[in-house]
């Protein structure tokens, strides 16, 4: 359930910001570049991204969690990397990773299972 509510988060994420930003700070070729994109992060979402956070621990105490944005936004541009059809900018990274933590706190308040 949790890697479902990350493959909707991204996919709106991704979709919101390559529609709203005039600088094309995400571009895709079609929709099925976003999904593959939404699937890729969402895998790293839910298995590496935990072991990183773990690792950063210290860091990110550091820099009262502000290195969690810059891990976020880096996870996000190892996805668009990986993604073919799918180009990204740093600042587009960065805010595509704030309106997918936002989304999918969103999904998980709603579907929350406890």
């Amino acid at each position: 359930m949790r890697l479902l509510a990350y493959l909707i988060a991204n996919m709106v994420a991704t979709l919101t910001v390559g529609s709203i930003s005039e600088q094309r700070l995400v571009s895709y070729e079609s929709l099925p570049a976003v999904f593959v994109f939404a699937i890729i992060l969402g895998l790293i979402n839910a298995f590496i991204r935990p072991v990183l956070r773990f690792l950063t621990l210290p860091l990110t105490c550091l820099t009262f969690g502000l290195f969690a944005l810059a891990l976020n936004a880096a996870l996000f541009g190892v996805a668009a990397w990986l993604t073919p059809g799918t180009e990204i900018t740093f600042w587009g990274a960065v805010v595509g990773s704030l309106i997918a933590s936002v989304a999918s706190g969103i999904i998980f308040s709603v579907l929350d299972e406890r």
